[in-house]
């Protein structure tokens, strides 16, 4: 990033009270997967393209309580069993140690946690019916000589 760049970022971040590197994302100076990939090599945990979170298994999700993952905006990726077991989540939030001991406690496993970005992980929580999400019921017209539109109730 230029001076000028981290300067704007600032000015946003500022703004709209919101972390540097949503403002980064937010004025698209970096890519999101370069964004997310250098984000990830900084606080040293692996990182989810969005590609692959729309592969995860619905047993895996199935396998952590729905209001875990709706309260903690988390998705599971891995579960591997053994003498404490682990389990690998997504999160958009790796540096958060509260959350991570909430996922502990919650699954009662030994958690690896992911970097993922958060809409991604709101998706895969909506597409597996975690959270609700908006919902557009798409609308039918009839065909158009059926069509008619009273200008009298309107004027």
């Amino acid at each position: 990033m230029t001076p000028g760049q981290v300067q704007t970022v600032l000015a946003y971040q500022a703004q709209w009270k919101c972390k540097f590197g949503e403002a980064v994302l937010s004025l698209n100076i970096v890519p999101r997967d370069v964004f997310l990939r250098l984000l990830a090599g900084h606080l040293n945990v692996p990182f989810i393209r969005s590609e692959q979170m729309d592969k995860v298994p619905v047993s895996i999700i199935k396998s952590v309580p729905a209001e875990v993952l709706a309260c903690l905006r988390i998705c599971p990726l891995r579960l591997q069993t053994g003498s404490r077991g682990t389990i690998t989540f997504a999160t958009h939030q790796p540096e958060n140690l509260k959350l991570i001991d909430e996922v502990t406690f919650a699954t009662s496993l030994a958690v690896e946690p992911v970097l993922a970005y958060a809409e991604d992980i709101e998706r895969t929580l909506r597409r597996h019916g975690i959270i609700a999400g908006r919902h557009v019921e798409p609308i039918e017209l009839p065909p158009e000589e059926e069509f008619r539109v009273d200008h009298s109730r309107y004027s």
